[in-house]
């Protein structure tokens, strides 16, 4: 399909989401958000010719080779709205004052397949602060790209929390899962830092982001594992019987010849 007809497409499926949400959708941001999903959609239709191959080169990570599509140059959708970055950031007036709000890439992102075309696909982590206020918000999100189109399409960013402290993230099984230190939510201590280890994994659900339960995501470990002719424990989430690097590179803990999940 030629780049004219995706944007016809695109123009249609918009206008109809707008007729037909619009009689049942009463909460006005969520139809801001709706809508702004098929903006994204059409916007990726007709080529993002900015965001192709002119991405700015960023260093080493994964997606940092000249020429290449980046996450770093992409839209997202943050809070209903659509963010458009530009060398990993963005600066606007937020919607609730007259204050700058930024939003940036945190850290680097990584790179793997998240939509099972083989390709590789990008997934950040996503940071929101609005000046004169001591939140910073964190997201995680997943950009699809396809290199041979020149397109690169974000998905709507999903929460994490409010100064959290991320301490790694990877891609299993075609899950983005993030580990970070959120805040302990029980009885009235104040904490001087997040100490409450959490661990969340999102898949793709069209452009959107679904959290992954942990029942979902042993049974992907599960399958790798024994499409790799290893042996799967169920009560201790284990697979045994294969090598060090396919366990570190599933984001396993490789311990007595056993990768656990």
């Amino acid at each position: 399909m030629n780049q004219a007809n995706l944007k016809e497409k695109a123009k249609t499926m918009l206008t109809g989401m707008k007729n037909n949400i619009g009689k049942t959708v009463k909460n006005k941001k969520i139809m801001a958000g709706i809508i702004a999903v098929a903006g994204i959609i059409m916007v990726a239709g007709i080529g993002w010719q900015f965001y192709g191959p002119k991405g700015h080169n960023q260093g080493k990570n994964d997606e940092q080779v000249a020429n290449k599509l980046s996450p770093r140059n992409c839209q997202f959708i943050v809070e209903n709205q659509v963010v458009t970055l530009v060398d990993g950031k963005e600066e606007t007036v937020s919607l609730y004052g007259a204050e700058t709000q930024t939003t940036e890439i945190y850290g680097d992102p990584i790179s793997g397949d998240l939509n099972s075309d083989g390709k590789d696909d990008y997934a950040a982590i996503i940071t929101q602060k609005t000046a004169n206020d001591v939140g910073v918000y964190y997201y995680a999100a997943v950009a699809l790209a396809d290199e041979e189109k020149g397109v690169i399409a974000g998905t709507v960013a999903v929460p994490l929390g409010d100064r959290i402290v991320v301490k790694d993230t990877a891609i299993v099984n075609q899950a983005f899962r993030v580990n970070y230190l959120d805040w302990k939510t029980d009885g009235d201590a104040v904490e001087e830092s997040p100490t409450n280890p959490v661990t969340k994994s999102f898949i793709l659900d069209g452009i959107m982001l679904k959290e992954l339960t942990q029942k979902r995501a042993n049974a992907q470990a599960e399958a790798a594992c024994t499409d790799n002719s290893g042996t799967w424990s169920m009560d201790t989430s284990e697979c045994k019987g294969l090598s060090k690097e396919w366990c570190e590179k599933n984001a396993g803990t490789f311990e007595n010849n056993t990768c656990k999940f």
